[in-house]
């Protein structure tokens, strides 16, 4: 079944290439002009399976000495399980701030593993809007100190009594509940693009915190501190050989206050996926770190423009959940005891603006538990 999905996803992606080839805009007289593009591309995600995106983007250069362009997206998606969703990102990149935001509206039929002896996973629709929006001021060309804004509301239902009774087990809200957080970061950015770099590093340090004057009730504050280093090496003087290694951490302080909703889901927390693994096969915890790698091979003088486009990708992965479980009765996992999950895989992207270095992705992955998934994206996971 996954073949046969990756098969006629693939198909669709390369409908989706010649469809951006055909619906290219007027030509291109300047490198530092703005876009409008819209367009299709195929989606699937293992917890809510395969389905179609829309995506609408404009993309625009704040002023001539910037490399990197800013984007103003939105990501209309629907899946064959009914699942849906609406939402909108901003990368906006000025000569001293910064503005990244990304939110939406979820609405996602799922089946979650809520506790490691339940036979059966929970059958649930989850209902989410949430908002994340960070804005940073430039320090040095390189060195940014931000500040953001966060706000999620979601509710659960299961499809049978079994499910709500594993929900209300799980602490999981049976109507609309609300967190609200605000945080502070530190970001060293030196990558040589902020799309699709193929040199440099970037570090971002991040407390993010869920105080009762937010608004969030006193029995449920926590915070959480968050680490995300990213590495690129090109590895010839083309630059179209090069490598992207990730190494991504969020550990949950006070967890034993945090209602259910600001537990981990291994395989997607928030913006962050670890490919190679589906939401609600493991346990939500606490705590996650996860390491991947790339090798990215970029196509050139092959004599057609389509595959010119293209980049070839190797991947692997690595990582582990641990900390409080979703049941507070279950015994603790420390980060030495917990199993690790890894994977292997590959990948397509092609370039959908080639000058900005904006792609769309597809990615194969193969973990140790012997599952096969597949992933189609819009911008990079490293």
């Amino acid at each position: 079944m996954v073949v046969f999905t990756s098969v006629l996803l693939s198909a669709v992606l390369f409908s989706t290439m010649v469809f951006s080839q055909e619906n290219e805009t007027t030509e291109v007289t300047s490198s530092k002009e703005s876009k409008f593009t819209v367009f299709p591309i195929p989606f699937y995600d293992p917890s809510i399976k395969s389905g179609v995106s829309l995506v609408p983007m404009y993309s625009f250069y704040a002023s001539d000495q910037q490399d990197s362009p800013s984007t103003i997206s939105a990501t209309f998606t629907y899946t064959q399980t009914g699942s849906y969703n609406i939402r909108g990102n901003t990368d906006i990149l000025l000569d001293k701030f910064r503005f990244v935001s990304d939110f939406g509206f979820n609405y996602s039929d799922l089946d979650v593993q809520f506790f490691k002896k339940a036979r059966h996973k929970a059958q649930t629709i989850q209902e989410e809007f949430n908002f994340f929006g960070e804005m940073y001021y430039g320090l040095t060309d390189s060195v940014f100190l931000g500040v953001g804004l966060s706000y999620q509301t979601e509710r659960y239902s299961g499809k049978t009594k079994r499910d709500h009774l594993q929900l209300i087990a799980a602490r999981r809200c049976l109507s609309y509940c609300s967190d609200t957080g605000a945080s502070v970061s530190l970001l060293i950015d030196k990558r040589d693009h902020y799309y699709y770099p193929h040199s440099g590093y970037m570090l971002s340090l991040t407390y993010d915190g869920h105080p009762e004057w937010l608004g969030n009730d006193a029995n449920a504050t926590y915070s959480v501190a968050e680490s995300d280093f990213r590495y690129f090496h090109s590895l010839n003087d083309a630059q179209t050989k090069s490598i992207a290694t990730r190494w991504l951490n969020r550990y949950l302080l006070d967890s034993e206050n945090a209602p259910s909703s600001a537990l981990s889901l291994f395989g997607r927390q928030g913006r962050d996926v670890q490919r190679g693994f589906i939401v609600g096969d493991y346990i939500p915890s606490a705590n996650i770190t996860s390491l991947e790698f790339e090798y990215r091979h970029e196509i050139e003088g092959s004599g057609s423009e389509l595959l010119d486009k293209m980049t070839v990708v190797g991947l692997a992965g690595a990582g582990k959940y641990y900390g409080r479980l979703a049941n507070p009765l279950q015994e603790e996992d420390t980060i030495r005891d917990a199993d690790t999950l890894s994977m292997v895989g590959f990948g397509l992207r092609y370039a959908i603006l080639p000058k900005e270095r904006i792609n769309i992705r597809m990615d194969v992955t193969y973990n140790n538990s012997e599952q096969w998934l597949v992933y189609f994206g819009f911008g990079e996971n490293i």
